[in-house]
């Protein structure tokens, strides 16, 4: 049994094949020798035994050290056929599958420290045509599938990986195997990347079920479906607070956007007693033009059910309405003056209010929430946003979150945050909203068991309160939210608090660290990692004299075997990962290196 005090340099020399040479050259001459000399064999045949068994002694740990020193010359760029990967799902549904890698443990550390305090060239050659440093994962002879069972995931995923480090790639696997497993796919893509669409689109093919695919981007409105951001709401209060928190502004106490707020309350409220469903163009009708209209439908409404012939009585009132204006003006008169006194109607009153407020000051006040309502209904984007199911013309599917989810549909969402960042972010924004109102009627009241994926690229354009509470309550709706990101001041910077940033990496439970180059991001997740005890060789050397006889003189040389606290995975590691290469921190305390593969469907091989 190996002793906590044995060390050995682990990248020494070969040194036992000088050994080895020399007890296979003194095999090799007792044997000519006893040929040759016509001495008595049997002296021979000990010394040819002895030397052999000497080169089997030295033998292994030699071509141990041998085999260690060339994997770390190694570079494994793997494909994956898609039929293995969908193989693997039928064999083990409830599990995960992440590519191939390994338990990383303090004898990982220690092998890692031991080559990153010497000269690395003098191990490996340097190759500059090959990015990153593959020596990491040729730190273990063997390897092994990276498998999670599923239940852990539950508890969310966070993917951190700079540009083209293979965050698109694990994507791509994970979603293949959510959609083999037949469940329901949300993909919120900012950049709308067209690989990670195409992937998408051939899961669905692969699992034989191509008309689960369903697809949205505000570049190709032709080809897209037609998205109700606003379709499911627990209260309508929740429509207000999700449009007013993708509007510009303070985050908390700023008295436009709680104005706002409460101008598209009064106008939802409207809606209600109409029944009519809001929409994000009719709520910019109605904020911009003016609530007359509204104003009008829903105290006529309201009069036909609860006072019966009113029109004689509200006659008075209405004789001198010439205009739109004018004759909401003498309803909301009528109102006041006999209405409200016999029975009034709280959720009309709000309405009443907005109408009767100062024009000039109204504009000023709502002046942050026009332009981003303008934005998401102009153009292409307002019948996309803003459905109308009486539209004959309009022969494109209209869909929402939670009919995406109850289908088990696969549902890409691009949102060209490249072309127009605002418009993007904010269509992000709102649909993450709509998915947390899904998500606290699964939580509430049970609809579905079915597991719902969602994967959201660039998860700090489209951050906000309610994805942070989707985060929070997510498992409890059977939601799985796996959200990649390149750094964690990106979070920061979005939601303008480091508080919150650190509220949302609070709420994940698994963390894959792809290539990353911030070195604040790598302290984290480093710091985040248990720590190790790493030992070193500490050789001290002296000389004394004596101050009365010059020639008395002494000296000593020692080694001492020392220890110290380390990182269990160096944070300068994390900047050195080739491609698809990761560290991750799975949910149970596991630590793994590994690496993906590139997921090549039958389809691009043609097979079926």
């Amino acid at each position: 049994m190996k002793s906590d005090y044995d060390y050995q340099f682990p990248w020494r020399p070969l040194f036992e094949i000088i050994s080895i040479a020399g007890w296979l050259g003194g095999a090799v001459m007792a044997f000519w020798v006893n040929r040759l000399s016509g001495l008595p064999r049997e002296p021979f045949d000990w010394l040819m035994g002895v030397c052999g068994i000497m080169i089997l002694w030295r033998l292994p740990p030699a071509i141990n050290l041998w085999v260690r020193k060339r994997r770390l010359r190694q570079f494994r760029f793997q494909y994956l056929e898609a039929d293995k990967l969908k193989r693997f799902v039928k064999r083990h549904p409830d599990e995960l599958w992440f590519g191939w890698g390994f338990d990383w443990v303090q004898s990982h550390a220690q092998l890692a420290y031991e080559i990153l305090k010497r000269d690395v060239s003098t191990l490996i050659p340097t190759d500059h045509q090959r990015m990153g440093s593959a020596w990491i994962h040729g730190l273990e002879i063997s390897e092994s599938d990276v498998r999670q069972p599923l239940q852990h995931t539950a508890g969310h995923t966070l993917i951190v990986g700079t540009t083209g480090a293979g965050k698109t790639r694990a994507f791509d696997l994970l979603v293949t195997q959510a959609v083999l497993r037949g469940e329901a796919v949300i993909i919120i893509d900012p950049k709308g990347d067209k690989d990670l669409m195409a992937s998408a689109k051939r899961a669905c093919q692969l699992a034989r079920r191509p008309d689960r695919f369903v697809y949205f981007h505000p570049a190709f409105p032709e080809d897209s479906v037609r998205l109700d951001p606003l379709h499911n709401f627990n209260r309508p209060s929740e429509i207000a607070s999700r449009i007013t928190a993708i509007s510009p502004g303070e985050t908390t106490n700023d008295p436009f956007k709680a104005f706002g707020q409460k101008s598209l309350d009064n106008v939802i409220q409207g809606l209600m007693v109409i029944e009519e469903r809001p929409t994000l163009a009719k709520l910019r009708r109605y904020l911009e033009g003016g609530p007359s209209t509204l104003v009008i439908q829903a105290l006529e409404r309201y009069y036909d059910t609860s006072l019966g012939d009113w029109r004689r009585d509200a006659r008075p009132y209405l004789k001198a309405a010439k205009d739109i204006d004018s004759k909401a003006a003498g309803l909301v008169r009528f109102y006041r003056e006999v209405v409200q006194h016999q029975t009034a109607n709280l959720d009309l009153e709000g309405l009443l209010s907005l109408f009767e407020h100062d024009r000039t000051h109204f504009s000023k006040m709502v002046a942050s929430l026009i332009p981003i309502m303008n934005m998401l209904t102009s153009g292409p984007l307002g019948p996309l946003l803003s459905p109308n199911p009486n539209d004959v013309d309009d022969l494109r599917p209209i869909t929402n979150t939670g009919h995406i989810i109850e289908k088990a549909q696969v549902a890409y969402i691009g949102l060209d945050s490249l072309s127009d960042g605002l418009v993007g972010s904010a269509i992000g924004s709102i649909l993450l909203a709509d998915l947390a109102a899904v998500a606290g009627d699964r939580y509430n009241y049970g609809v579905s068991d079915r597991p719902v994926n969602v994967f959201v690229d660039e998860a700090a354009e489209v951050i906000n309160d309610p994805f942070i509470q989707v985060l929070n309550k997510g498992r409890g709706a059977k939601i799985r939210l796996f959200i990649a990101t390149q750094t964690f001041a990106d979070f920061a910077a979005r939601t303008g608090s480091q508080d919150k940033a650190r509220q949302v990496l609070g709420n994940v439970n698994n963390l894959i660290a792809l290539r990353i180059m911030d070195s604040e991001t790598q302290q984290y997740i480093t710091d985040n990692l248990p720590k190790t005890r790493l030992k070193y060789i500490m050789r001290t050397q002296g000389v004394a004299t004596s101050a009365t006889n010059p020639t008395v003189f002494s000296g000593n040389v020692g080694e001492r075997l020392m220890e110290e606290e380390g990182d269990l995975f160096a944070p300068q590691l994390l900047g050195q990962l080739p491609d698809l290469h990761y560290i991750a921190k799975l949910s149970g305390g596991r630590i793994v290196k590994g690496r993906l593969p590139v997921l090549r469907p039958a389809l691009d091989t043609g097979k079926d």
